[in-house]
């Protein structure tokens, strides 16, 4: 497999992957546990990743949201609760869910997922996608499982980031890219509302699809460390843990 079609067939399963744990029932636990509801501990959660920002700066690195709706909700959960509790929270909420969903999968599949994932992120420039250094600097929890899916979510992070890039290259607005893509549901969850909708040309399709394709071609080089079966490995481990989201087998 090249670095290419590596790219693509985990473009669908790390993005799932990397965001299932967001509003699981076991965020929903720890959100509790601190006083807040999982939403609000997905905002603070994963914008406390970013570390000491104003709630205006982690909505900043939330562009695919409609501007503000993050940092109100970053707000809120800082009235709530301290907002290193609410990081720990968050990433504690991603090693309950691993355990909860993927403790069945192989070891073999899932140890050579995780060694080829350690191969991209640990070659990763800082400094070009903040939500990556900010995964990254958290220490990995010392069970393989939980430690190969938090590697799963700086992937999918790494993907967004990246996308980021080719949707600001391209010229696009956050509500248009959102628009089209993953339709109305999407759309509306990240705040934007049918007055934000623009009409559907082809020219616009043919532009989100050109930034997808970037995104693509990023990722591939992203890859290019990753020998052939290391990118064998990071496939198939990403197919088996997608696989395991729609039927949890865990650990005994």
């Amino acid at each position: 497999m090249d670095a290419l079609a590596t790219a693509r067939a985990t473009a669908a399963p790390l993005n799932d992957l990397g965001s299932a744990f967001y509003f699981s029932p076991q965020a929903a636990a720890r959100a509790e546990a601190i006083g807040l509801d999982v939403f609000l501990l997905y905002a603070g959660g994963r914008g406390g990743i970013l570390g000491d920002r104003t709630s205006a700066e982690v909505d900043e690195e939330f562009f695919f949201f409609k501007p503000g709706m993050i940092t109100l909700m970053v707000e809120a959960a800082r009235a709530s609760a301290d907002p290193a509790a609410i990081a720990e929270a968050h990433l504690g909420a991603a090693d309950d869910y691993a355990q909860a969903t993927f403790g069945g999968i192989d070891p073999a599949a899932m140890a050579g997922f995780d060694a080829a994932a350690h191969v991209v992120v640990d070659t990763l420039p800082s400094g070009s996608w903040p939500l990556v250094d900010g995964y990254r600097a958290a220490a990995l929890p010392a069970d393989p499982v939980a430690s190969a899916y938090r590697q799963a979510v700086i992937l999918r992070e790494l993907r967004g980031g990246v996308h980021l890039d080719a949707v600001v290259a391209a010229g696009l607005t956050a509500a248009v890219a959102c628009q089209f893509d993953r339709g109305d549901d999407y759309y509306a969850l990240h705040g934007f509302s049918d007055e934000d909708r623009v009409p559907e040309i082809p020219e616009l399709l043919a532009t989100r699809a050109a930034a997808e394709e970037a995104t693509d071609v990023a990722m591939a080089e992203l890859f290019a460390d990753l020998d052939t079966g290391q990118r064998s490995d990071l496939a198939a481990g990403a197919g088996a843990l997608f696989a395991a989201m729609t039927e949890p087998v865990p650990v005994n």
